[in-house]
């Protein structure tokens, strides 16, 4: 995720010494990084589990057209709560650990969608 890459970036002090590459989504890749990726499902695959009404809500927010209003206010707010850890030193959230197998829609929602949704703002 950004935020993971953001963290290695700022540990890591040659980086700028690596070639790195944005992927948005799947599209970015090439077809051998695509078949790299599919043939060790059991690691890449990450479930979705359903907690009801708060997820369905989550997925309002993120999806429907009459939620506009609501769904900048999302992401202002999680600019601004990105501004306020970076102020009192504490790491940017993120969803993906190599160790991930499932995780919430909200969560899905709230921790990396709202990434790629801001990135289409910038």
């Amino acid at each position: 995720s950004l935020p993971e890459f953001e963290e290695w970036k700022r540990d890591t002090d040659n980086h700028h010494t690596y070639n790195i590459k944005y992927y948005k989504g799947l599209g970015t890749s090439t077809s051998k990084e695509a078949k790299e990726y599919f043939q060790n499902m059991e690691r890449h695959r990450i479930k979705f589990k359903y907690g009801g009404a708060t997820d369905d809500h989550h997925i309002e927010l993120a999806f429907s057209k009459k939620g506009a209003d609501q769904r900048k206010e999302w992401l202002t707010n999680h600019m601004d709560e990105v501004k306020r850890r970076k102020e009192i030193g504490l790491p940017e959230r993120y969803l993906y650990t190599k160790e991930t197998k499932a995780v919430s829609y909200s969560d899905f929602v709230n921790l990396e969608l709202v990434l790629f949704s801001n990135g289409d703002n910038v």
